[in-house]
Parts: C-alpha cells; structure tokens; sequence
C-alpha cells in the first residue's frame, strides 16, 4: 500500500498526499483525508534514463495510473522485464541507498505484474 490523500468534499486522490487544500475543487486542508492506495495500476508513459547527474546507469521510470485514480511517476524496479504502455503493474519497495546512519532510503518501484493479469508479453 501507498499512503496517499482524498478530498472528502470532492473524492480526488492524491500521492503524494499534499497539505495546502484540494486542488481540484479548493477544499481547505482539514478537508484532505489519508487513504490507503493499492499499488497496481496501468504503465501510461515509459522512457529510459541514459545520463543523469548522479552517475549511476541506466534505468527506466515510468507513469502509472494507479486503479485507486493518481498518475504517479516512479522507477522501474530493476527486476522487472521492459514495461510498454498498458501494461499492468505494481509497486515494490526498492532500496535506493543508505544513509549515514545505515537506514535504508526506500521508494517505490513499479514491476510487470503479468502473472497477476494474464499478460503473456
């Protein structure tokens, strides 16, 4: 599960939860709720990092519609085989490094769900 925001006046969704008030219809903050997200969805956009500044190698992020509603933006899990659109996904916690205290940083990462979904590609 994702820890996201809903409007309870409207009903939108967010993730990351925001607190500045509904964007959508201008609710005030106290009206943003936490809600629970399922982390499957749909791959709505993908594309390949081949520079960045961090000096690591390539990889993938990719835009997820999530079935509880946001678009999210996230990184391929390395485990996961090429992602195109449509295809059904979830997240997996990915550690992306460790602190100086020795604490993992973690995200989430999205990975073909093709088991789950029947999709053979």
């Amino acid at each position: 599960m994702l820890n996201g925001g809903q409007c309870a006046r409207c009903g939108r969704v967010y993730f990351p939860p925001i607190g500045i008030g509904c964007e959508n219809c201008g609710a005030p903050a106290e009206s943003l709720v936490p809600r629970a997200l399922p982390t499957a969805g749909v791959v709505f956009a993908v594309a390949e990092v081949n520079v960045n500044t961090q000096g690591t190698k390539p990889f993938s992020v990719t835009e997820v519609v999530l079935a509880a509603g946001p678009l999210i933006r996230a990184v391929v899990h390395p485990a996961s085989p090429p992602l195109h659109i449509g295809d059904q996904v979830r997240a997996r916690w990915h550690v992306v490094k460790r602190n100086d205290a020795g604490a993992d940083l973690v995200e989430p990462a999205f990975i073909k769900s093709a088991s789950a979904f029947g999709d053979s590609r």
